[in-house]
């Protein structure tokens, strides 16, 4: 007998670190960056504001009024600093007082040569500091003619003029030759090109030069050298555009170290063609190194296009070639960032047709200066295909077309991307009618460069996370456990635009669907921490539980949520380590089922009846065989106790061991006679109830309500599981609780759940008024979504023990669990009518259900009621019957098929056969839509007689397995013995089908009152038409005690 039960308190962490702070906001940073500060003057005047610290020569960034900012990027350089401002580039040239002429505001501080004397002269050179490079003249040099963007030197050699022109890329020297007489003078043309950097060169596929310092850092480019004539087709294009054969070697004399020898050989042979119009242009360009580039390349070609003024894509031509453009972005400011919106803005100046015709936006691998077509990038993702055009004729003119571009930057942010490389192409490259031409960045019109404008903003990030007691952020088996069930978490976030941040927690139960709870907090400022307790009653004790944060400055899309943190509470019993989840009924935690067999009318220590249970692991040889003072089960044991009535495996501390609840209804407590108690015994790595202490209740225990009488028989049923959020909960039926001297065997159920532990009585969050013989506990079940029990002596009207079901879900309503069904046979949309003694729900079973064509998170659950004392006609008293509800998450049921019982078309079902006597519903699948490939029901007729040869044999009892949606018995697997799917005979009185369970996996069939004996099915075996037993587990084998008595009675 029990004196007391308490459970044993477990050393806490010290005081200090279990000391929480109050809830809220604390701290906070004020932010005075250039961003910060320019957007709070922006919310001020409700204008932009220039963030003066981001502006370079191809980017200019203004935060907005609304908390945003926009960047205005540009494929070439548009602006050029002065001081400490800005200035648009200005390409027209000017003699300073000294002779060196320049232009007025140039990205690259460009400077050219006035007249010189004969020697070796510095003619124009380009870069800054130690970058610079120069081009030099061996010769003397006239004073050079001005005219916009180009100094010209006059007969420079006899019938060829020197060029000098600024471009917004670097300078380009042009070789002009004006009559075939001159041909001869640049047969070979030499140019050195020195700097204090320049120390090696490399010639690219495409004939292009890369400028190198002596570590191999890039310091300029030299595009493909080109040369044509003064032929034009309609475009204003040279009709014949060729390469120019070049060669670099060590610049000779003092210069050897700093410089290279730039020789051009032109193609003789097409400078003397007789089709050449003069003048002729020879080409050579020098581009300092810059952080955005864009070049076309064209199919079967290998001519680097970085100095061309345009950008192509599509088929030039009926028969021409097929022709890309590719450009690299500078987006240093949008590193991290959110995009909200961009567009990219090319100047169309030529469409074949203006009608549109497809084109993509790509991104594509790092973009190299000198590409070609044969080592172009990857094409790796297309970020968008327009129509846009425009270039076609006066209705369709010259003009920028805007593209959207938001992924193809929110790309690049993402991936920490200082430079962003776009391809573009046709998307139908066959099709000559999709050819378009756009301005390039070295076009020497500032206001056609290709540009983009990228709305952005800041993400708010969690940049620290903590819980008190003290927990470092982990996840799995690293998980923290906490010695408390209402935790305090904390966050310090930060905005780098100093937006006032709004922060939200959530806390979720590990393998949950959906968050428990959540709270949040407006108004937070940039570096401020944030915290929040867990409310009491939330976690349970022993639960696995995860949390994350996550911190919104009002932009749309900018809130994202930060990893979980994972940790485990308790106050009580600490949960173990070591255990894996995920396999039911897996009580030593290493990921392969176990069974459990009740024998609660063994003789213990010479008690009679006092009751035992056998664990087998694995299956396996390792047995433990567990009694009330063996191991971590408290007790002693006494006759008549019965311990293992009833049994049922579930995780009572979420830590990936099952635990089992064992009822012993007929356990005396405190001297009271078969009031009852459950044993909650802990799984562990070495198994069961041999690691933590077991859990005890009864009526009398602390945060059990009620009071334990007599004859309550607490724990005659018991039912485990855990909610849609993860939360363990336990359901105990105690039938015989008498609620008054005129209600006795009224009966009583207990919800326990966290700290919602609550008693529930007819009257008392049960439908209807407590009588005798109700008998409200006689069996429970429970599943994620609800949970059921019954009061199968219910008399509806005057039909006694005609029974009763109600389901419950487990949100509350006043404090008590919501009631969703309301279930006997005379309710509205129930089939038969009540009837005496047809004890509606002595067996009752529950799992999740999904209907075809409902939502994943579908709280929905399917309901089986056994009804086993139905009579079918006159000839057919106890039958029996088996009846199922759908309950929806909107708390309404829906009876589902026709019942099952007898009728002309189902002879299997006869006159005492007491079908429902014992019921059991599994799914096997969850999470897809439930068929009758995944769910699956047995259900026991112990009252079936038949014959053996010529001897009858009565209630010899089986067990039909069937789909459990089905709309027909049809033709169920019948499990029996008589050489079927049990071995041996019929056996009188055996009454198979009174005692079997059930797991997603298989189920489980007990013979206690005859062949003691399990037999284990796998489902898929069984929806295959096999009655072959996959496993039998039987006294004096693999460690199985040889002496039992009704071995089997509960099984799981």
């Amino acid at each position: 007998m029990l004196t007391a039960a308490a459970l044993a308190g477990i050393p806490g962490e010290p005081a200090e670190y279990l000391a929480a702070g109050p809830d809220g906001v604390t701290g906070g940073t004020e932010i005075r960056s250039d961003e910060a500060v320019s957007l709070r003057a922006a919310r001020k005047t409700g204008k932009p504001v220039q963030v003066k610290s981001l502006t370079s020569e191809t980017t200019e960034v203004y935060a907005l009024p609304d908390g945003q900012f926009r960047a205005e990027l540009s494929l070439g350089p548009t602006r050029v600093r002065r001081g400490d401002g800005w200035v648009p580039i200005d390409l027209n040239l000017r003699r300073d007082p000294d002779g060196t002429i320049r232009p007025a505001a140039h990205p690259y501080d460009l400077t050219i040569s006035g007249s010189q004397p004969s020697g070796t002269h510095e003619l124009a050179a380009v870069g800054k500091g130690d970058d610079r490079v120069a081009v030099n003249w061996a010769g003397a040099l006239p004073e050079p003619q001005l005219s916009a963007d180009r100094a010209t030197y006059v007969d420079a050699l006899a019938g060829v003029d020197l060029v000098v022109r600024a471009s917004r890329s670097g300078l380009e020297t042009l070789f002009v030759v004006k009559s075939p007489a001159a041909l001869s003078r640049v047969a070979k043309l030499s140019l050195p090109v020195t700097g204090r950097n320049v120390a090696d060169v490399h010639r690219g596929v495409g004939g292009d030069t890369t400028i190198r310092d002596k570590t191999g850092r890039t310091i300029a480019t030299s595009p493909a050298l080109m040369m044509w004539d003064a032929r034009v087709d309609a475009q204003g294009e040279p009709v014949s555009k060729v390469p120019v054969a070049s060669t670099v070697a060590k610049a000779a004399g003092a210069a050897a170290d700093h410089g290279f020898a730039l020789t051009l050989t032109p193609d003789q042979k097409w400078l003397r063609a007789p089709e050449r119009k003069y003048p002729i242009t020879i080409d050579p360009q020098i581009n300092p190194l810059s952080t955005t580039y864009d070049t076309y390349v064209q199919a079967n070609e290998s001519i680097d296009r970085g100095s061309a003024d345009d950008l192509r894509l599509g088929k030039l031509g009926p028969t021409g070639p097929i022709t890309r453009s590719f450009a690299r972005w500078d987006t240093t400011a949008l590193v991290g960032k959110q995009i909200n919106t961009a567009t990219i803005s090319l100047w169309n100046w030529w469409s074949v047709q203006c009608a549109g015709r497809s084109w993509e936006l790509w991104t594509t691998g790092a973009i190299a200066d000198g590409i070609v077509w044969s080592n172009q990038p990857t094409w790796t993702h297309q970020e968008k295909v327009t129509t846009a055009s425009a270039g076609f004729d006066s209705s369709c003119d010259d003009n920028y077309v805007g593209v959207s571009a938001t992924s193809f930057f929110q790309r690049a942010a993402d991936g920490g991307d200082t430079r962003a490389d776009m391809g573009i192409r046709a998307t139908d490259e066959t099709d000559s009618t999709s050819f378009k031409q756009f301005r390039s960045r070295t076009y020497s019109v500032t206001t056609t460069v290709p540009k983009a404008t990228v709305t952005y903003n800041s993400y708010p990030t969690v940049t620290a996370r903590s819980t008190v007691p003290a927990s470092t952020c982990a996840t799995g088996p690293g998980r923290p456990i906490v010695n408390s069930v209402t935790p305090q978490l904390k966050a310090t976030v930060a905005d780098a635009d100093a937006t006032a941040m709004t922060v939200t927690f959530e806390w979720w139960a590990m393998n949950a669907d959906a968050a428990i709870g959540s709270d949040v907090y407006t108004g937070v400022a940039n570096g401020a921490t944030v915290a929040t307790t867990i409310p009491a009653g939330v976690f349970a004790d022993g639960g696995i539980y995860r949390w994350r944060v996550k911190a919104s400055d009002g932009v749309s899309g900018s809130d994202t949520w930060s990893s979980f943190c994972e940790m485990q509470v308790y106050t009580t019993v600490p949960p173990v380590t070591g255990c894996t989840a995920g396999t039911d009924s897996d009580f030593n935690g290493d990921g392969v089922a176990d069974v459990a067999i009740a024998d609660p009318e063994a003789v213990v220590n010479g008690q009679v009846r006092a009751g035992q249970l056998h664990v087998s692991y694995g299956g396996g040889a390792t047995v433990h065989t567990l009694y009330e003072g063996v191991a971590k089960v408290p007790g002693t044991p006494e006759a008549s106790d019965r311990f293992g009535t009833a049994i049922s495996p579930y995780d009572a501390n979420n830590d990936g061991c099952t635990d089992l609840a064992v009822g012993v209804p007929f356990q005396d407590v405190n001297g009271l006679q078969d009031a009852g108690v459950v044993l909650v015994l802990l799984g562990s790595p070495a198994g069961l109830a041999q690691g933590p202490a077991t859990l005890v209740y009864h009526q009398d225990v602390t945060n059990v309500p009620d009071t334990a009488e007599a004859h309550d028989w607490f724990g005659y049923a018991v039912a485990g599981s855990r909610t849609a959020r993860g939360v363990p909960y336990l359901v105990i039926g105690a039938p015989g609780e008498g609620l008054s001297t005129t209600a006795p065997v009224s009966g009583i159920v207990h919800y326990i759940r966290g700290t919602v532990n609550v008693a529930m009585s007819q009257g008392a969050g049960v439908p209807g008024a407590a009588e005798i013989d109700d008998r409200t506990g006689y069996a429970v079940a429970a599943s994620k979504h609800h949970w059921a029990v019954s009061s199968p002596g219910e008399a509806i009207g005057t039909a006694e023990f005609a029974g009763a079901v109600n389901v419950y879900s487990h949100t509350l309503t006043n404090g008590l669990p919501t009631l969703a069904a309301e279930l006997n046979q005379n309710a509205t949309s129930v089939s038969d009518t009540s009837e005496a003694n047809d004890n509606f729900g002595k067996s009752i079973a529950i799992a999740p259900y999904r209907p075809a064509g409902t939502a994943a998170d579908a709280a929905s659950s399917l309901l089986v009621v056994g009804v086993p004392g139905e009579g079918i006609e006159p000839a057919q008293s106890d039958a029996g019957m088996v009846q199922r509800f759908h309950i929806t998450a909107g708390n309404t049921y829906t009876e589902v098929g026709p019942a099952i019982t007898h009728n002309p078309q189902n002879p299997l079902v006869t006159g005492g056969d007491y079908l429902g006597e014992k019921v059991v519903v599994t799914n096997t699948n969850p999470s897809v839509e439930s068929t009758n490939s995944t769910m699956f029901m047995a259900l026991g007729l112990p009252g079936k007689d038949g014959s053996s040869g010529d001897t009858s044999v009565t209630d010899f009892g089986q067990v039909l397995v069937l789909p459990a949606l089905v709309t027909s018995i049809g033709t169920p697997v019948v499990l029996q013995r008589n050489g079927s799917s049990l071995p041996g005979s019929f056996r009188a009185s055996e009454i198979v089908g009174t005692s079997f369970g059930a797991t997603s996996q298989r189920l489980l069939v007990g013979t206690p009152y005859g062949t003691d004996a399990v037999y284990g099915f796998t489902w898929a075996s069984l929806a295959g038409g096999s009655t072959t037993p996959s496993q039998t587990w039987q006294p004096g084998v693999n460690g199985i005690p040889a002496s039992v008595s009704t071995f089997g009675a509960a099984v799981n």
